[in-house]
């Protein structure tokens, strides 16, 4: 399966970032939901949430990522479509026991190269495990910025590799490996075609 992740300028927050384009939201829905199937997840504001919806298709659900409060939000929602189904036979997209709400800090600042907006590790495979991703699939992150999600991809494939050679003793082997994943570090788009005309 090919999952993608876009974490574009939110909706009114462009002057924050060097290209200073405000996405075409609506486009970029369009395009996650045409060219990944699979499942994808879109970061945005919660202040740009109710808009961010009107723009989705039908079956999208949202996650919480509260952080450290900061400012006038303490929170990020994350939307997200598809995803694999869990193999117990259960029809809901929700994996079993991953909470939909994540409490962790905002980026780092003395991170190299951190840019606004730049997601923690944790948030990434918090996110990777609500996509379901497993052995073999592909992660395309359409808005790269620092590389910190492409880079916590590579992290979580090459420790679940591990975790499936280790001995099972002492490890949660409900929880499927993830394996040989060859993560795009860019997507196939231009910046461009998602401005905002």
């Amino acid at each position: 399966m090919t999952f993608a992740y876009a974490d574009p300028p939110y909706p009114g927050k462009a002057r924050y970032y060097p290209e200073r384009c405000e996405v075409d939201h609506a486009g970029l829905i369009r395009r996650l939901t045409i060219d990944y199937p699979d499942g994808w997840a879109l970061s945005t504001s919660a202040v740009a949430l109710a808009g961010v919806l009107r723009l989705c298709p039908v079956g999208v659900r949202v996650l919480s990522w509260v952080k450290r409060p900061r400012g006038r939000s303490g929170w990020e929602p994350v939307i997200v479509f598809g995803g694999r189904r869990p193999s117990t036979g259960d029809a809901s997209p929700w994996p079993a026991r991953l909470l939909d709400v994540l409490v962790y800090k905002g980026r780092y600042n003395a991170f190299p190269g951190a840019l606004v907006g730049m997601k923690p590790p944790q948030f990434s495979e918090w996110l990777f495990r609500h996509l379901g991703a497993l052995s073999g699939d592909s992660l395309v992150d359409l808005f790269p910025g620092s590389g910190a999600v492409s880079l916590a991809w590579r992290r979580f494939v090459a420790q679940d590799r591990r975790d499936a050679t280790s001995s099972d003793v002492g490890r949660d082997t409900s929880r499927a490996a993830i394996g040989d994943a060859s993560p795009k570090a860019r997507a196939d788009v231009s910046r461009g075609d998602l401005c905002a005309t």
